[in-house]
């Protein structure tokens, strides 16, 4: 390449590069300018105000987190902190039907992007035009610490269309289509559904379609929280496939497992994956999966009662739950989504964990059942009837053990269709963000993928690994100029020796921040140093525009 002559702002040398291609790892010195990586190769005698010596350190792409639910809590929380300090530099934002839910009530936004209207900070979904977009104006006037890219949720335009039965009204259409539209236009990277949640559950196919339609006119993509994750997996699978059959629209099955011993056969896992598989070598459809690292997970509560539960509304839920023939209804109607529990297998229930109760979502569910002296699914049933509003009990989370480990190596470790992704929510060691998301995954889910599988089990190797939270998350959503250390892309960057990082979350004391990050810079702006968040608000909202 010749000898550089310019004057870089940041050099890296000595390091071994992991490119996020899939490349093998070479050795390299890197320069910055601005925002870009401006050289690759050797930078003897070259020097720059900051000079890092990555020397026995991987010098790596930024991590991009292809499912989270940040959007939930940057508000909050804009320097991203527990999600940079794991390398995470770029999340995909607005999963499984849902963009529009915040677990930090407005009181505690930041100040800084006050003035700007988003749809976080509505009450009750009645939304105004313009707050779709106001979101992406109002991240971007407060500032963030990474990248985050948009999807719009299909249970939120439902909601703001007060629609919750099967059947949709055509001005109820309307209203959907008019804000998906907004969103598309405002540069959302996609169209999210969340199929086994209220009020998506109730949603029929076309629906779904005639939505997406709308995303591919913005040569977007659809990301899918499938219908079933268990009996009906492969009928679900086909479902999301005629969508992008139907579309042409780029596809993502969200979190793609099954789920231990869920009343499943063994092999339908592999099923799913060779549906997909298929659809991309046959039919040359753009669909690729996801999934968390952990054989634990997190999941929405609410989604293994009955949608007829709550479908006139939740105080009629809360009266039937407190009465004992409705109850036990309830219970008999219960086999879905996390369907070991109607089984008996509480045990594997870890935690239940309802926003408005902090010392109920600290302790776990075993310690809550000895307390109550009942059975454990009353136990269960009390925590959420305690709910005050609809609203609230679609909030409580529970955390339990629901897949084996093996299996993930098998599946998402080990196979290409697969990215990787955290399914969690950036927060903080303190205040009411960590408050609200005292969950052992929002602290280490990102490291567990490299400590565990790259590090401890060699199950997958760095340079794999890298690919999977780069390149291929970055070309699947339109990310330009991100994923890969190449020259002219956009400098999100990692250095850090694999042999040093560390979860330091337990269920116990779960408010703790994964460490072993040397650096982690954002744009060409070091927001992680040494373990240390600068305070830099180096991130971007990455808007979507279709080419023309």
């Amino acid at each position: 390449m010749g000898i550089y002559n310019r004057k870089p702002d940041i050099i890296i040398r000595n390091g071994c590069i992991v490119d996020g291609t899939g490349k093998m790892p070479y050795y390299a010195d890197l320069a910055i300018i601005g925002d870009k990586i401006d050289y690759i190769g050797d930078l003897k005698g070259v020097t720059a105000p900051l000079d890092i010596d990555a020397h026995h350190k991987y010098v790596t792409n930024g991590f991009i987190d292809a499912h989270s639910h940040s959007d939930y809590t940057i508000w909050g929380n804009p320097e991203a902190v527990s999600s940079v300090r794991q390398g995470v530099t770029t999340e995909v934002v607005g999963n499984c039907g849902f963009s529009k839910r915040s677990y930090v009530a407005p009181e505690y936004f930041d100040h800084a992007g006050d003035g700007v209207q988003g749809a976080y900070e509505v009450p009750d979904y009645n939304v105004p035009k313009g707050a779709m977009a106001g979101t992406l104006d109002k991240a971007e006037k407060m500032g963030i610490s990474i990248n985050m890219a948009w999807l719009c949720g299909h249970n939120d335009l439902r909601n703001i269309a007060h629609c919750n039965t099967r059947e949709v009204s055509e001005e109820q259409y309307k209203i959907m289509e008019s804000f998906l539209r907004e969103a598309m236009e405002a540069g959302y990277v996609g169209f999210s559904t969340g199929l086994e949640f209220e009020p998506g559950i109730v949603s029929k196919p076309e629906e779904v379609e005639r939505l997406a339609k709308i995303a591919a006119e913005y040569d977007a993509n659809y990301s899918t929280h499938m219908r079933d994750e268990g009996t009906y997996i492969l009928e679900a699978v086909n479902e999301f496939l005629n969508v992008i059959r139907k579309t042409g629209l780029r596809g993502t099955v969200s979190h793609l497992n099954v789920k231990d011993d869920n009343g499943v056969p063994n092999d339908y896992l592999q099923k799913a994956m060779q549906m997909l598989k298929d659809a991309r070598e046959v039919e040359h459809l753009n669909v690729m999966c996801d999934m968390l690292p952990t054989p634990f997970a997190t999941g929405d509560a609410i989604a293994i009662l009955p949608p007829w539960l709550y479908e006139n509304g939740w105080d009629e839920a809360r009266k039937i739950l407190a009465d004992p023939v409705g109850r036990e209804k309830v219970k008999a109607d219960s086999n879905r989504y996390w369907r070991f529990l109607q089984a008996g297998q509480w045990e594997r229930l870890l935690f239940v964990q309802p926003q408005y109760s902090r010392e109920i979502s600290t302790t776990p569910f075993a310690e809550l059942v000895k307390k109550s002296g009942k059975e454990p699914f009353d136990c269960f049933l009390d925590i959420v009837m305690e709910a005050p509003t609809m609203y609230d009990a679609g909030r409580i989370l529970m955390q339990g053990t629901c897949f084996a480990e093996q299996t993930l190596v098998d599946s998402v470790v080990k196979d290409p269709i697969y990215m990787w992704q955290t399914d969690g929510f950036t927060t903080t060691e303190h205040g009411p963000v960590a408050d609200a998301t005292a969950n052992m995954q929002n602290y280490m889910s990102m490291t567990y993928f490299f400590a565990r599988y790259v590090r401890d089990l060699g199950a997958i190797s760095i340079q794999d690994a890298c690919k999977k939270v780069g390149m291929v998350p970055a070309q699947h959503f339109m990310l330009e100029k991100r994923g890969t250390l190449e020259v002219g892309n956009y400098a999100d960057v990692n250095v850090f020796d694999l042999n040093a990082l560390k979860i330091n979350a337990t269920f116990t004391e779960v408010n703790k921040y994964s460490t072993g990050m040397d650096y982690v810079i954002v744009n060409g702006v070091p927001v992680v140093v040494r373990d240390e968040h600068t305070g830099a608000r180096a991130g971007k909202v990455l808007r979507h525009l279709p080419r023309k």
